[in-house]
């Protein structure tokens, strides 16, 4: 059997999740358990994985073997993104302000699904 691509792997659990928090490697990223996020896109390429939420933010992951895995995050329903050499976040258009990271790992956590998510 052949894996999900990481692109594939998003784009599911946000088919049956809708929404999600997000945790960047250095926290929460808005108002833990508040700030809650839909997807836009998610792509993936030779150059890696990009992820675009809601509000033209997004997360752009090269490097390294980059994998997304089903998990939980306390007691919610969880995808992890690691495997990464390299991770950019950009909060928005407008925001000068982007952030990198080269290690950890970027966690959406959902309250529940709305249908089973395999």
């Amino acid at each position: 059997m052949i894996g999900r691509s990481p692109a594939a792997t998003v784009e599911r659990f946000f088919q049956s999740h809708i929404r999600a928090w997000l945790i960047l490697p250095d926290g929460w990223y808005g108002r833990p358990f508040d700030s809650v996020f839909s997807l836009v896109l998610s792509s993936q390429d030779n150059n890696g994985l990009l992820v675009e939420i809601e509000g033209g933010r997004e997360l752009t992951f090269t490097g390294g073997s980059i994998a997304a895995v089903k998990t939980r995050f306390e007691k919610y329903q969880a995808l992890k993104i690691e495997g990464f050499d390299h991770v950019v976040w950009d909060p928005h258009e407008g925001v000068s302000q982007k952030t990198e990271y080269s290690s950890g790992q970027v966690t959406f956590a959902s309250p529940g699904p709305l249908r089973r998510f395999r």
